[in-house]
């Protein structure tokens, strides 16, 4: 291998010569490069006896290019703009976060309120990628290689951070025609006679809030679903009552297409946490700090969403 120590004082020596170019002057060369005037002076000479010709002609007061130095003066002047450049894009790299993250979260939920922070986060961090799974199982994290979760809690697994991320007050709804038919229930007493739409699968009752005291209501149905989407679905469709995130029945209720059954019992409100293990990349702490600080509505706009 040949020795790269003559091909770097050449290099340097160029990007001097290109420098007292631009300058106009040895001086003041030698002020922009923080050298002193004899070390400029010398790697110009160097330059000279290399390509065996003279390059400029100057003196104590003058200094002007040769007709080689003016040929010579714009392979050096490419050379120190092309390591300007290639500093300067090394520093847009690494000012501009790049990697991956993988992300999961329930498929209704995740379009309604994760989705539109996962695009505001895209048109801020373009260099990172996003790996987005829509699935309403509870996945293994560390064995799929996930490294956010979007969860309701309470959560299980205590060896995951769980960062609270939105606290969604939740209420009883039916349609119109499904009270039509069944006649809007007066008290708490009389859902049990009601048929619900049953979400999770392994719900069998509901404690609600009445005048401060708590009561439990079982809840029974022809439907059962472990879908969040269907479970909308089917209400609107008059199948039964069911428990609604405001996600779910702010709209429909302003659009006439729910009711808002007994407003004044409260129901549980629901607890979204973002779950992630012990240990993550800083892509994924980014994503992670910006969905937990951020507030997104349905357009990506900042709203009160997520407090």
């Amino acid at each position: 291998m040949s020795d790269p120590a003559p091909i770097l004082d050449e290099l340097r020596a160029m990007a001097v010569f290109a420098t007292v170019v631009r300058s106009g002057s040895f001086a003041a060369a030698a002020r922009s490069l923080g050298l002193t005037r004899a070390v400029v002076s010398h790697h110009i000479r160097a330059l000279e006896v290399k390509l065996g010709v003279p390059l400029a002609q100057r003196s104590t007061r003058s200094f002007s290019l040769t007709p080689a130095g003016e040929a010579f003066r714009v392979h050096c002047e490419r050379l120190l703009d092309e390591a300007n450049d290639g500093i300067r894009g090394m520093e847009l790299l690494r000012a501009e976060p790049r990697g991956e993250v993988r992300i999961t979260c329930s498929h209704h939920f995740g379009s309604k309120r994760i989705l539109p922070g996962l695009l505001e986060f895209r048109r801020r961090y373009p260099a990172i990628r996003l790996h987005v799974s829509m699935n309403d199982a509870n996945v293994d994290l560390v064995q799929q290689g996930i490294e956010l979760a979007v969860r309701a809690g309470p959560l299980a697994d205590s060896s995951l951070v769980a960062r609270r991320l939105v606290r969604e007050p939740t209420m009883l709804c039916a349609s119109p025609a499904y009270l039509r038919r069944y006649r809007t229930p007066t008290s708490v007493a009389e859902l049990e006679q009601h048929r619900w739409v049953v979400y999770p699968p392994s719900q069998r009752g509901m404690t609600v809030r009445v005048d401060g005291q708590e009561v439990q209501v079982p809840v029974r149905g022809d439907v059962v679903t472990d879908s969040a989407a269907s479970r909308l679905a089917f209400v609107l469709a008059g199948e039964g009552i069911a428990r609604l995130p405001a996600y779910d029945a702010a709209s429909l209720l302003g659009s006439g297409e729910l009711v808002r059954v007994l407003p004044d019992v409260e129901t549980a409100a629901l607890e979204i946490y973002l779950v992630h293990s012990q240990r993550i990349g800083p892509s994924a702490r980014l994503l992670r700090d910006f969905l937990l600080a951020g507030q997104h509505d349905e357009e990506g706009n900042k709203s009160a969403l997520f407090t």
